[in-house]
């Protein structure tokens, strides 16, 4: 999680532990191995040991183009093993395109969705506009984070930020719910009125991250979601409170 805004993280770890997980971080796995029986032992650079049931590795993707004969066209690969392809998705074969994980990063299911529309597009013709290049993260785990744009970290390495932000268990439906671990940020420039990213942790958020998506998308000020009514009571009226925020951090507080 070390892509995701620092805020999010930290309440997902604490709502991790609460539910009795432990988290274990910055070690260095130096061996795994099966017991020969009912566990896994893993191994650490600090002499520490964890025996465990299972052991999931996620350190990455790599892309699956063993078996595809690929020698054989004298197509060009990148230095990770990724087919390249240009803005249409055309490899270096200009009758085959390519989508998805092969041609590396971002790697999502919905980026490579898309990827391959456009690819049969572009393969038969049919003109479409530019990819965007705002594409949001979700992680799946409970509690939810997902985030579009900048983080709060990656916004103040360039410069002066207003950020805003709004708890769940301060939100009327977050109350009804019983959400206690959710937050929403919204990452602003200097003069608290252009959206740079939209950060969320709780349930939902995978779901709510798109409003704040097409927001930044069609170049909104944070002030629509303040001058905007949301139904209520939903999770959603965690904008409003968060551009309240922003809006009232602004030099005069206008």
């Amino acid at each position: 999680l070390g892509f995701m805004d620092e805020d999010l993280v930290e309440r997902f770890l604490g709502t991790f532990e609460a539910m009795g997980g432990t988290w274990i971080g910055n070690r260095t796995v130096e061996q795994v191995e099966w017991d020969g029986v009912s566990q896994v032992i893993t191994r650490c650079n600090d002499g520490s040991e964890y025996s465990s049931s299972k052991l999931l590795v996620a350190a990455g993707r790599e892309a699956n183009i063993a078996e595809l004969g690929l020698d054989a066209l004298d197509l060009v690969l990148s230095e990770h093993g990724h087919i390249r392809v240009d803005e249409y998705l055309r490899t270096s074969i200009e009758n085959i395109f390519a989508a998805g994980d092969v041609i590396g990063p971002p790697s999502l299911a919905s980026a490579s969705m898309e990827q391959g529309r456009r690819a049969s597009c572009n393969a038969l013709g049919i003109e479409v506009g530019a990819m965007s290049s705002l594409i949001p993260s979700g992680i799946y785990s409970i509690p939810e984070l997902s985030g579009v744009g900048m983080t709060e970290q990656s916004a103040r390495e360039q410069g002066e930020i207003i950020v805003g932000s709004a708890r769940f268990d301060e939100i009327s439906r977050g109350q009804i719910s019983g959400i206690r671990d959710g937050l929403l940020k919204i990452i602003c420039d200097a003069k608290g009125e252009k959206i740079l990213g939209v950060q969320i942790v709780g349930e939902g958020a995978t779901e709510l991250v798109h409003i704040g998506q097409m927001a930044i998308l069609s170049d909104s000020p944070v002030d629509i979601f303040v001058e905007n009514i949301f139904n209520y009571p939903t999770l959603a009226e965690a904008y409003r409170v968060a551009a309240l925020s922003v809006i009232g951090q602004r030099k005069g507080g206008s």
